[in-house]
């Protein structure tokens, strides 16, 4: 990761959680949730704390081959494309 990011896991004490947070100071953080599923989908409690955080941009990691949206904001992507999230923090 680039220098001044930094990586945390988000639970609110409704339940609501974020499975990685990419953050930096003076920047809205990145949200990553890790899906086990070819054919992931994202829960009402990380829809919340993406809303809650103001998340800049929202990513879906699972075990497929194909990168894809979810919504306007969330993006489904492959394991194997990763390196593009890090790849997109301006330095």
């Amino acid at each position: 990761m680039p220098v001044r990011w930094e990586a945390y896991f988000f639970r609110t004490t409704a339940g609501a959680e974020i499975d990685l947070i990419l953050a930096r100071s003076g920047r809205k953080p990145i949200a990553v949730e890790i899906k086990f599923s070819a054919a992931p989908e994202v829960s009402k409690g990380f829809r919340n704390a993406c809303l809650d955080l103001q998340c800049s941009r929202e990513y879906v990691v699972h075990p497929g081959s194909e990168a894809y949206p979810l919504s306007k904001t969330t993006t489904a992507l492959p394991l194997l494309q990763v390196e593009r999230i890090v790849n997109n923090l301006a330095d």
